[in-house]
C-alpha cells in the first residue's frame, strides 16, 4: 500500500536548510517534486552560538544530506536532486551509498530493487543555502575546527558505555574537554550520563509531521541508516559545544551481511559498519575540516569482548537498556521486552559472565529458562535466518552458547537444553573464521588495554596535546 499520491512523485527533492543562531535551531527542507515539502529541525541546547562559524554550515550540509533519506523513502522515486551546490566526488559517492547501501533493507521489506536505482544530480536552486570553498583553498586546507575536546554519542546500551569508561582513563591526565552527547535523549542514556559523571548535551531532533503522517496513511516505511545521520549530527554539534573529535562505539560485527538477495548484500548495520565509518571520515574531512577526527575505539572489538568487559561495570547494569522495542516512535515503556532479536542477542552475550540470577534482575527473568524463547535465540545462530536487528556475528552466538554448555550456572536452562544437539552439529563453525583464525575471548584488561591504545593514536593526532 502507498498513501495517495506518492505513486506519481517523480524527484525526491533536497531544498535547503539554515540555522537560527539565537536557538541554535537547524532547519532542514526536503521536497516531493513541487507538491510535498517537509521540514525537519535539529535542536542544540546550549546559550545561543551567536555567530556560526562556516564550518558549522559544512556540517549542517552534510547532515541535509543524510537526513533526507527518511523522507526520500516514503516514495523512493526515481530521481534525487540536491539543490545546495554541487557535490564534490566523495560527497556524491557519500550519498548514493547512503540512499542505496543504507536503505537495501528498507528496498527488500517493500518490494523493492535491490539495490534502488535512482539519479543523482546537484541543481542549485535561487537563495538555497550553499557551503562554499574558500577562495583558493582545497578542501583538505580548511582549519576551520571546533575546539579542541572529545564527544561519545551514547545510546543507553552496553557498548558506548564500555567506551565512555575507557575514556574517561584515558582523558583524565590530559584534562581534555569529553562530552556525551545524546540525540533525542532516552532515560537510559541519561542514566548512563549519570552514572559516569560526564556532562551530557542533548540534541533534539524532529521528524516533520507531514511524513509521520505520511506513514500512517501507508507510504512507504522502514529501516535507514540511522547512525549515519546521528554520527553527522553530533559532528557538527562539536561546533556549537566544543570538541573536534568525535568517538563511536561501534565494533565489529557491523561488518557482517544480514541477508544475500540475489547476490547482493544486505546489511541492518551498514550505517554502522567499517565501509560507512570510512567514508564518513573521509567526507567530513574533505567537505567540513581537515581536523575533525571522527572514528570508532571498539572497531577491533567483538561482542563477546565487550560483553565480558562491560559485566564488570556493575554500576552500570541496573540502568542500561539496548531494547530496540522501548526506542521506537511512541514507545511508553522504559524496560526490556524480553522477546526482540535484540533482548536475545543482549541477554545471550551476558550470559557467560554473569550468573542467572544477576542477569535475571537485569531483564526481569530468565530468557534462556523460557521455552518459548527458543526460536528467537536459535535465529541468531542458524544460517541464513538472521534477524534484521543490530545483533552480532553468527559464529560469535553459536560461541556464547559453547561456553553456557559447559558453564554448571547455564547448562541446564531450558532453551541451552533444547539447541544442544544443533550446536554440537554447528561446532566446526566456530572453530575457524573467514581469516583462518580461531576465536579468541581477550580479558577485559587486554581488550581494555587495545582500546586505549586506539584512543592515544587518535588524540595523539591532534594538536591538543600541544600548547
Amino acid at each position: 500500500m502507498t498513501a495517495p499520491g506518492l505513486e506519481k512523485v517523480e524527484t525526491f527533492r533536497i531544498v535547503a536548510f539554515d540555522f537560527d543562531a539565537e536557538r541554535n535551531l537547524a532547519r532542514f527542507r526536503y521536497a516531493f517534486d513541487d507538491t510535498q515539502e517537509f521540514c525537519e529541525t535539529v535542536e542544540f541546547g546550549g546559550p545561543p552560538l551567536g555567530s556560526p562559524s562556516p564550518g558549522l554550515f559544512r556540517a549542517l550540509r552534510l547532515v541535509h544530506l543524510a537526513a533526507g533519506v527518511s523522507y526520500f523513502k516514503a516514495a523512493a522515486p526515481t530521481r534525487i536532486v540536491v539543490e545546495t551546490g554541487p557535490l564534490s566526488a566523495a560527497e556524491e559517492g557519500f550519498v548514493r551509498d547512503l540512499y542505496d547501501k543504507g536503505l537495501r533493507e528498507f528496498a527488500v521489506a517493500n518490494g523493492l530493487p535491490v539495490p534502488l536505482r535512482f539519479e543523482l544530480a546537484a541543481e542549485p536552486a535561487p537563495g538555497s543555502a550553499r557551503a562554499e570553498t574558500p577562495e583558493g583553498a582545497l578542501p583538505g586546507e580548511w582549519r576551520d575546527a571546533p575546539r579542541p575536546g572529545i564527544a561519545v554519542p551514547i545510546g543507553g546500551g552496553k557498548d558506548s558505555i564500555v567506551l565512555v569508561e575507557a575514556l574517561r582513563a584515558a582523558v583524565t591526565a590530559a584534562e581534555i574537554p569529553t562530552f556525551l552527547v545524546a540525540v533525542n535523549k532516552s532515560p537510559a542514556m541519561q542514566r548512563t550520563a549519570e552514572v559516569s559523571g560526564l556532562p551530557l548535551a542533548a540534541i533534539k531532533r524532529t521528524i516533520d509531521p507531514e511524513l509521520l503522517e505520511l506513514n500512517a496513511a501507508g507510504a512507504l516505511n522502514g529501516h535507514v541508516p540511522i547512525t549515519a545521520i546521528v554520527s553527522l549530527i553530533v559532528v557538527a554539534a562539536g561546533y556549537i559545544y566544543g570538541y573536534d573529535t568525535t568517538f563511536m562505539a561501534l565494533e565489529r560485527s557491523a561488518d557482517e551481511v544480514t541477508a544475500l538477495i540475489d547476490d547482493i548484500a544486505v546489511n541492518h548495520q551498514w550505517s554502522k559498519s567499517t565501509e560507512c565509518e570510512l567514508s564518513l571520515r573521509s567526507v567530513i574531512r574533505e567537505s567540513v575540516s581537515s581536523s575533525i577526527e571522527y572514528c570508532s575505539a571498539l572497531r577491533s572489538c567483538g561482542e563477546l569482548e565487550i560483553a565480558r568487559w562491560f559485566a564488570g561495570l556493575e554500576r552500570y547494569h541496573a540502568g542500561f537498556l539496548s531494547c530496540n522495542h522501548a526506542y521506537r516512535p511512541g514507545a511508553s515503556y522504559d524496560t526490556w521486552c524480553g522477546h526482540c532479536p535484540k533482548c536475545h542477542f543482549v541477554f545471550l552475550v551476558l550470559a557467560p559472565f554473569l550468573d542467572p540470577g544477576r542477569l535475571g534482575a537485569i531483564f526481569g527473568r530468565n530468557l534462556l529458562d523460557d521455552p518459548e524463547q527458543l526460536e528467537g535465540f536459535w535465529d541468531l545462530c542458524a544460517a541464513g535466518r538472521k534477524p534484521y536487528e543490530c545483533v552480532g556475528e553468527q559464529r560469535e552466538s553459536l560461541l556464547a552458547f559453547f561456553f553456557l554448555l559447559e558453564d554448571p550456572r547455564w547448562r541446564d536452562a531450558a532453551v541451552v537444553v533444547a539447541l544442544r544437539s544443533e550446536l554440537e552439529a554447528a561446532r566446526d563453525l566456530v572453530s575457524v573464521d573467514l581469516e583462518g583464525r580461531t576465536p579468541v575471548i581477550e580479558s577485559p584488561s587486554a581488550t581494555r588495554e587495545r582500546v586505549l591504545r586506539l584512543i592515544d593514536q587518535a588524540v595523539a593526532r591532534d594538536r591538543r596535546l600541544g600548547p
